[in-house]
């Protein structure tokens, strides 16, 4: 077990990999990968139909599952050297939405599942456990589920709790597994793409519709499981320290390290990463607002139509660049406000100027200041917002 990881190194933040042959592969491929995407939704969604029909003969959903993924572009390829399936309850590493299918088309094994009802979740490898709220009750149909004497009732679990890149550590496991059953069989996972598509498999934060799509623009993805031999609880052995056994055995096979890292130390570090990025993007605004021509230009504004809030003006102003330009379009009603309250510091007096209109004698600025009262007090009148003013 590794001390130096973290949990950024568990995670992909972005879609496309690091070296630039491979993204420059990804631009050139995108647009066949959006037209490759829309066929497989389209023959998806005639295949479920399908799948509900048969739902009630598992020989034919299973092998109609593997016909339909084939043709969504995910294969499924025994390891050399894999043993065979000996126990009721499988242990498998995290890495994509995709796993369980996988491994149910290899080994028959079913996923349980809180978001799908049977008997669509029948058809996609999964035990609904919808109908259950309670762990020990769930754990308790689980074990009915595998004491089943009929060979297709078995387990395939994921104790990590959440998908990790698969390229440094695992996270750590947690004893469901070892609350079901005492003889744990690990099994190993690995995914493959075309160096061409490769992106990665689970973004943080992402969304499962986009995972899908991503397969689905993928031109295939290959998965690659590999049974290890069963590993046996031995004599007063705890939870904890047989699913230690079945980490290690995972983690050895994959050449990657263990870790102390657990699916919610994963869920706060996302909430973490994107609050970071939201106030990130916060503080670039706040320096676009703090930069000395915006606020010189927003005091002027300010100047002329106190009772307009700041965050207003600024937020014109950073389109138009132009003090003229934001009192115009304040005071013809293009920018929507509330209005700010009559402030006790706001007692300035507004006087009337009664001269005629001249625009041939005075200087520009003169001439722009009358344009801008006259407008500030037609605007006033319109509005009913004497109060405010005196």
């Amino acid at each position: 077990m590794s001390s130096n990881i973290i949990v950024e190194n568990l995670v992909d933040k972005s879609r496309f990999p690091n070296t630039v042959n491979e993204t420059l592969g990804i631009i050139v491929y995108f647009p066949f990968g959006v037209i490759l995407a829309f066929l497989r939704v389209f023959i998806g969604l005639n295949a479920i139909v399908l799948t509900l029909i048969l739902s009630h003969y598992p020989n034919v959903r299973r092998s109609l599952l593997r016909i339909m993924l084939g043709i969504l572009g995910l294969l499924v390829v025994k390891k050399k050297n894999s043993a065979s399936k000996n126990s009721k309850v499988l242990v498998s590493n995290y890495l994509s939405i995709f796993d369980h299918i996988a491994i149910y088309l290899a080994t028959g094994t079913f996923t349980p599942t809180k978001r799908v009802k049977d008997p669509l979740a029948l058809f996609f490898g999964l035990v609904s456990l919808i109908p259950y709220n309670n762990t020990a009750t769930e754990n308790a149909v689980l074990k009915r589920f595998i004491s089943n004497e009929n060979d297709e009732n078995s387990l395939v679990l994921f104790p990590e709790g959440a998908p990790t890149n698969g390229k440094c550590a695992l996270l750590r496991f947690s004893t469901l597994p070892a609350n079901i059953s005492n003889n744990l069989q690990p099994v190993v996972v690995t995914i493959k793409r075309p160096p061409f598509a490769n992106v990665n498999l689970s973004v943080l934060g992402s969304k499962t519709i986009f995972e899908i799509l991503w397969f689905l623009f993928v031109p295939f993805t290959i998965f690659e499981y590999k049974l290890l031999n069963v590993i046996e609880r031995s004599e007063d052995e705890t939870d904890e320290s047989l699913m230690s056994r079945v980490e290690v055995a995972i983690s050895q096979e994959l050449n990657i390290s263990t870790s102390n890292i657990t699916k919610n130390d994963k869920k706060e570090y996302e909430k973490k990463y994107f609050l970071e990025l939201a106030e990130n993007a916060g503080k670039h605004v706040d320096n676009f607002e703090e930069d000395p021509e915006t606020l010189r230009m927003a005091a002027q504004v300010s100047d002329v139509l106190p009772y307009v809030p700041r965050n207003v003006i600024v937020a014109n102003l950073r389109r138009t660049r132009s003090v003229d330009i934001t009192i115009t379009n304040i005071l013809d009603g293009t920018v929507k406000y509330t209005p700010l309250p009559k402030s006790s510091k706001e007692s300035k007096t507004i006087t009337k100027n009664t001269a005629p209109n001249n625009f041939g004698v005075g200087s520009f600025m003169e001439r722009k200041t009358k344009l801008i009262d006259e407008a500030r007090q037609r605007y006033i009148k319109k509005h009913g917002l004497h109060h405010l003013v005196h």
